[in-house]
């Protein structure tokens, strides 16, 4: 039948076009549900592990050989909801941006009047790169720590998400069409009970959502997905985590679809994540975008069918990128010494038989290119603060992935040892234990020169334990053999700072500025040289063009406050104090600030417990120790002033300000 299209409009500030079918298929759903697991394995959806999730596919339809595109959660996601190829939606490493120009689930869905809302569990997803569009709730709510803004925003727990998920639901109005995506992040690494057991718990928060949608109104009438983004090697060729191989242990994912129009059964054809979108849209009565490359998974399908993978996460150590194609027998990897599969007979993927079926390991290393290399431009870079936050999650790349390869790259398998020595010193910097990876991130670092995200991590390292001149050292190569990168002209500026080099600091922060004007860790950092110089009025400037890029961030709030505080205008400190305790009750800064404005004010006894919460939530913060004191003895407190002063001599490095202060005062006293 020939398909008429009506135009609907522009939906987005870069000129998108969103198409729909008049003549629409029956539609065999009201309402959509999906959940997304992030990191699952497709062999841990089985009574043992999973027992709710398999439960539930008794009763519908469940894929036993679906892939993802990528094995990273961005690009997963991406190809989830705009039923797109990586290469064609953009979207090729974390940190990029979905383009607006792709018609997504949830813009098709929110145009046709659905109620749309998305609860996700990790920062990776946040609404920057691009999956918010057509959402009028986006839940990405993800809980920062004030001690670390940056290094700490990571994840959610699995029932916080689900909660917020359930509440949604309950408040819209009944009758209503909705789409809802509910995304868990608990089996991701680290899993410190192991990975079955944060994925039972995946398996237990989805259960409770599917549970809390049945009893809703129309709950009967509700198609519902639930999907693996990607899975985990779990040692698997030398691969500890996922991203950097093609194996089919982390791009096999568990693909289930129950609810009206879905008849149980077992589908063992070889299925795409790109197959949601369009399978979702038809069940529910539109008919897809023409763009999207993926196909109804209620229809029967090709018996050759081959999917397509790949990763370009290698390119951030100076390494290969790789592509694969997989269908019901063969599966390629194509890269410079390309590996063939029989996967039917060979599911481990033990043997590589390009050598003894060259021409099928040619043709597909050959449609296996033609999607590869057919990209859009590159995405732009994210932000500092974004690739700050990434890291936290284990994801290091400092930029979009590159084009093409480097001359001579590495492939990755013959390096996979050295990535999972990579990964351990990156927890161990992440964690705050920088000293344990240095032997390590020295040697990686002088392996692969080429590989930048081993300088760098072993720069942060450096910085971390105290070494600042050979940290700032190896700031300024990475920067001169990286020009042009905003985030590494930043991580100079930091260091700089640290290292009391107040010109560098600033030279690379207005840099970084230059690069990416609305850079908010690059504004933060350059407000924090002029407060050092007593330059109040150009910080206060510097920090409020910060927390208003980034509104979310309790730090730059704080720091907002303390520089109008060194102003004098004591009213407007304390609304950027109260607004940093909004985002984070416990942010000790802020709290520390907030007291020293009641000191200020007379009102000394007001701010005793304000510090006592400071010292709390930063024990180490020995700045609002000192104020307690100064609080109890404006306050009369004599003794507990005394008391106080002396558990910060006991704290404090001599000849420190905070040292040199308390000595000062308990002398008063005495």
């Amino acid at each position: 039948m020939r398909k008429l299209v009506v135009l609907l409009g522009v939906l987005a500030a870069g000129g998108a076009w969103l198409w729909l079918a008049r003549d629409r298929p029956e539609p065999a759903a009201a309402n959509l549900v999906l959940i997304t697991i992030d990191t699952l394995r497709a062999d841990r959806l089985n009574q043992a592990t999973m027992p709710a999730l398999t439960r539930a596919a008794a009763d519908a339809r469940r894929f036993t050989h679906a892939r993802t595109t990528a094995p990273l959660t961005l690009p997963a996601h991406a190809s989830i909801m705009t039923g797109l190829l990586p290469p064609d939606h953009g979207a090729r490493d974390n940190g990029a941006t979905v383009p607006a120009a792709h018609a997504t689930l949830a813009r098709t869905l929110r145009a046709e009047g659905f109620r749309t809302g998305a609860f996700v569990s990790a920062f990776v997803l946040d609404r920057q790169f691009g999956l918010a569009e057509g959402f009028e709730v986006y839940d990405a709510g993800v809980a920062r720590d004030p001690r670390a803004p940056l290094r700490l925003e990571a994840e959610r727990a699995g029932s916080a998400t689900v909660d917020a998920a359930i509440a949604w639901l309950h408040a819209r109005e009944g009758g209503e069409r909705f789409f809802l995506w509910v995304h868990l992040f608990e089996p991701h690494a680290p899993y410190p009970g192991g990975y079955d057991t944060d994925v039972a718990a995946a398996d237990a928060h989805a259960a409770r959502l599917l549970d809390a949608i049945a009893r809703a109104p129309g709950g009967a009438s509700t198609a519902w997905i639930v999907a693996g983004d990607h899975g985990e090697a779990l040692g698997s060729h030398g691969e500890a985590t996922h991203g950097m191989l093609l194996y089919d242990a982390t791009l096999r994912v568990p693909l289930v679809a129950g609810g009206p129009g879905m008849t149980a059964a077992v589908d063992a054809s070889p299925v795409s994540l790109i197959d949601i979108a369009p399978t979702a849209l038809r069940w529910l009565g539109f008919t897809p975008p023409a763009a999207m490359r993926g196909v109804d998974l209620r229809t029967p399908r090709p018996a050759d069918r081959d999917v397509y993978s790949e990763t370009m996460y290698p390119r951030a150590a100076g390494w290969q990128g790789l592509s694969a194609l997989s269908g019901d027998r063969w599966k390629i990897i194509r890269s410079s010494a390309p590996e063939l599969y029989d996967v039917a007979a060979d599911p481990a993927e033990t043997t590589n038989v390009a050598g003894a079926h060259a021409q099928t390991a040619q043709a597909m290393a050959g449609a296996a290119a033609k999607i590869a290399e057919t990209a859009p431009a590159a995405a732009a870079a994210p932000s500092a603060d974004a690739q700050a936050r990434l890291r936290a999650l284990g994801y290091v790349s400092g930029a979009p992935a590159a084009q093409t390869d480097m001359e001579g790259a590495p492939h990755p398998a013959r390096e996979i040892a050295s990535w999972s020595a990579f990964e351990r010193a990156l927890t161990l910097v992440a964690q705050g234990r920088a000293a344990g990876a240095l032997d390590d991130l020295a040697r990686l670092s002088a392996r692969y020169p080429s590989g930048r995200v081993f300088q760098t991590t072993y720069a942060q390292a450096l910085q971390d334990t105290g070494d600042l001149t050979r940290a700032l050292a190896l700031r300024r190569a990475i920067v001169a053999a990286h020009p042009g990168d905003a985030m590494l002209l930043q991580d100079l500026a930091v260091t700089a700072r640290m290292a009391g080099d107040a010109d560098e600091a600033r030279r690379a922060g207005e840099a970084a500025l230059a690069l990416e004007p609305g850079n908010a860790a690059a504004l933060n950092g350059l407000g924090l040289v002029h407060a050092d110089a007593g330059r109040a009025g150009d910080a206060a400037r510097a920090f409020e063009q910060a927390a208003a890029r980034d509104a979310g961030n309790a730090s730059y709030w704080t720091n907002l406050g303390n520089a109008r505080r060194a102003l004098g205008r004591g009213a407007e400190a304390d609304a950027a104090y109260r607004r940093a305790l909004g985002i984070a009750p416990a942010h000790a800064d802020a709290l520390n600030g907030l007291g020293t404005l009641l000191v200020q004010a007379g009102r000394a006894g007001d701010a005793v417990p304000l510090f006592q919460r400071a010292i709390a939530a930063d024990g180490s913060l020995l700045e609002a120790r000192l104020n307690l004191g100064i609080a109890y003895q404006e306050s009369g407190r004599l003794s507990d002033a005394a008391a106080t002063y002396r558990d910060v001599l006991t704290r404090a490095r001599p000849a420190t300000r905070e040292h040199t202060a308390a000595t000062a005062l308990l002398a008063a006293i005495k």
